[in-house]
């Protein structure tokens, strides 16, 4: 048997097993019943149509995307303008932080353009006054061109301000031509003494220009009794700091007022004052500080060089002065040149061993030694005559007479005055 055949005898066997079903209703039961649930139908089909529905509710759901759709993108404007803020602040301080790594000096530099300009404003403002300030204060002076000590022939009838310069803990006594003419101006009602000399031009000579430090004026105030200066000095004046600075005070005020016997250095009310490493100090003998000195040659670290007093330790000072002190104070006398000293009254003999031909010297060494002489010799109170020497006139010395008395070391005049 084929296939085909098996599976049709299989499918009778299953449709004669299945079970039969009959309908007794009816056609017209039928019809009606169907015409029943057909009506039924329609009847939802028309309440569904006909219930209610709001007009306004496309609108409200209108407005409500809007708002959302507001919402929405304020929201993000507000995200990125908070992230643009931020990163605007951090490439601010990237570009700061630049600034202080890569140039430094930048603010440095605006910071004193700044300062400059507003020093600049207040120059401007007070020009007027500043300018005749400089012209009657301002005292501008220069170095003689060869000669170091100031004679009676230098002043042509005016005064010898006796003055001092202070540089590496050193004092140098400096002697500064005022002319006639300046005095007369200065001082109308007569002529100065040293402390009135000192108060009308040590304020207006410029320490600095000249190579110097600054030193003057003194801190505090003089009073002039009789022959006593009093100096009344301030708390932390300072001058008592050290020996250096004690030997340069002391130095000073001895160079610039020569015609005092005694000093007196007071508290600024008026009671004695402590010095330290020293105690309480009442008046002591100031023309010691110009008396028995016998000058060396000194020369500062720039080529200046001056002659400079020192206190002699014999009663030989002629002789002690053929020697160095230290390598500051050096002798003036020039290596193989050797004399003997005698006295005539008030006059000093030197008579050298050899005949001494100046020519053969440096001029500047011979100048320094022969004026080193003649102040030697005034501070004792005499005057000093040279022996066998070849020349008879040298420079400007006659050498067949007593030497000038000089007024004091280390000339300087008035550089505005040709």
């Amino acid at each position: 048997m084929s296939n085909n055949e098996k599976q049709n005898d299989d499918l009778e066997k299953l449709l004669s097993n299945m079970p039969i079903f009959t309908d007794n209703r009816s056609k017209d039961e039928v019809y009606n019943r169907v015409q029943s649930e057909m009506k039924s139908a329609n009847i939802d089909i028309i309440k569904r149509n006909n219930k209610p529905f709001s007009r306004w509710m496309p609108l409200v759901v209108s407005i409500a995307a809007v708002l959302l759709l507001t919402l929405l993108v304020s929201s993000y404007l507000e995200t990125s303008n908070e992230e643009s803020a931020s990163q605007h602040k951090a490439d601010e301080q990237a570009d700061t932080m630049r600034t202080m790594d890569v140039n430094p000096a930048s603010e440095s530099k605006m910071e004193k353009d700044m300062k400059t300009t507003e020093e600049a404003e207040i120059e401007n403002k007070d020009e007027s006054f500043n300018s005749l300030a400089v012209e009657s204060e301002s005292l501008p002076i220069q170095p003689f061109n060869s000669a170091r000590t100031v004679y009676e022939d230098d002043l042509n009838d005016g005064v010898a301000f006796h003055f001092s310069l202070t540089k590496e803990a050193y004092a140098y006594p400096i002697t500064i031509i005022i002319s006639k003419g300046k005095i007369n101006e200065d001082f109308p009602d007569g002529w100065p003494n040293s402390l009135q000399l000192y108060e009308q031009y040590a304020s207006a000579i410029d320490e600095v220009a000249l190579g110097f430090n600054d030193y003057l004026p003194f801190q505090g105030h003089f009073v002039s009794v009789g022959d006593t200066l009093q100096h009344y000095l301030p708390k932390g004046h300072g001058y008592d700091e050290a020996s250096a600075t004690t030997a340069v005070y002391d130095d000073t005020i001895s160079y610039i007022f020569n015609d005092y016997t005694y000093l007196e250095r007071l508290n600024e009310d008026g009671t004695p004052i402590n010095w330290d490493q020293v105690g309480v100090m009442g008046k002591e003998n100031l023309v010691n500080g110009n008396k028995k000195q016998v000058y060396y040659k000194q020369t500062m670290s720039n080529g200046l060089t001056f002659l400079v007093p020192k206190g002699v330790s014999t009663e030989a000072p002629f002789t002690e002065m053929q020697k160095s002190v230290n390598d500051y104070f050096t002798t003036v006398v020039p290596k193989g040149v050797n004399y003997e000293v005698t006295e005539e009254g008030n006059t000093v003999v030197i008579t050298f061993e050899e005949t001494l031909d100046l020519a053969t010297l440096e001029f500047d060494d011979s100048i320094l030694m022969i004026e080193a002489f003649t102040l030697t010799a005034a501070s004792f109170d005499k005057t000093i005559r040279l022996e066998n020497v070849e020349q008879k006139q040298w420079d400007r010395f006659d050498l067949t007479n007593t030497l000038p008395i000089p007024m004091g070391p280390n000339g300087y005049m008035r550089s505005d005055i040709k």
